[in-house]
């Protein structure tokens, strides 16, 4: 079953209490930051410190998704942070920051390939691009369909605010043709778009009304900075149980039709056809409930 990526939360690679406090939330990624969250001159102790955490830690007892935010491959720390990760073998992701063009994904990806051949240890890592940039914005199609192992895309919307000089509104207008270009891109090769962070974590109203939009738009879930944004976005990310007990109904009685070779048939007078069933398995998807309709 596809991996469900509703809640992403960054914690900073530095700080092991709340290494070990993740596994008490509910959340479906965790990313360790190597990246912004830590200073210059601790940046190869919290490589170290993730590395080890992360390998003492069972997060997948949990299912929980193991995800690193290594420096960006323009920075002296490229190289270490990402041999460190791949000989990991309880690392399942990579997140990469600011990307902006395919070229960048590939190169990383060959550099990827390098370590598994230097160390003889193929791995399964797949790849998460953040996308921070107008240029970026505008490569989105072309970051997402890179390579197999890009399994999602993300907005970093205050860095992208920045490079676009633009000002930040009540109700981020300033992020929607962003938001469009990367989901857009994301549903177009059948991979994940997580939207950028709310970053005021006291102000959990408007987190909410973000994170409806943001899901009403197509947004497979939402990143996080602090774990009491964690309960608002797993409820408004999870599909309802309307929407559970729909989905179960119309994928049920399509198993029965098309035993009867009937692609088409109607529930409570709606037309079921194959766009509604499609929907409806999305649903239980989500939701990590198996698909009635699938044959035995």
């Amino acid at each position: 079953m596809k991996k469900n990526r509703k809640t992403m939360l960054f914690i900073p690679g530095n700080n092991p209490a709340l290494f070990k406090d993740v596994i008490s939330y509910q959340v479906d990624s965790v990313i360790f930051d190597l990246e912004d969250a830590i200073a210059i001159e601790e940046k190869d102790a919290a490589r170290e410190l993730t590395r080890n955490m992360i390998s003492f830690l069972d997060y997948h007892r949990f299912n929980i998704e193991t995800m690193v935010r290594i420096n960006a491959f323009d920075t002296p720390f490229y190289q270490r942070d990402l041999e460190a990760m791949v000989t990991n073998e309880k690392l399942d992701a990579i997140r990469l920051p600011k990307v902006e063009s395919k070229l960048e994904v590939l190169r990383v990806i060959k550099d990827i390939e390098n370590i598994e051949a230097k160390y003889n240890k193929p791995s399964k890592i797949v790849i998460f691009c953040a996308i921070e940039s107008a240029k970026g914005v505008l490569n989105a199609l072309e970051i997402a369909s890179s390579s197999s192992r890009v399994v999602g895309i993300a907005l970093g919307g205050v860095d992208y605010m920045l490079n676009l000089q633009a000002t930040k509104t009540i109700n981020r207008h300033e992020l929607f043709f962003a938001r469009q270009m990367i989901l857009h891109a994301a549903r177009s090769v059948d991979i994940d778009a997580i939207d950028c962070i709310y970053d005021n974590v006291s102000d959990l109203e408007g987190l909410e009304k973000e994170a409806i939009l943001v899901k009403e738009m197509g947004f497979n879930g939402k990143s996080a900075i602090h774990p009491d944004q964690l309960p608002i976005l797993n409820r408004i990310f999870q599909p309802s149980d309307k929407e559970i007990q729909e989905a179960l109904k119309i994928l049920t009685l399509y198993k029965k039709y098309r035993s009867q070779n009937q692609g088409v048939f109607a529930i409570d007078g709606k037309m079921i056809d194959k766009p509604v069933i499609k929907y409806a398995e999305n649903i239980l998807q989500k939701a990590n409930i198996t698909n009635p309709s699938i044959e035995d």
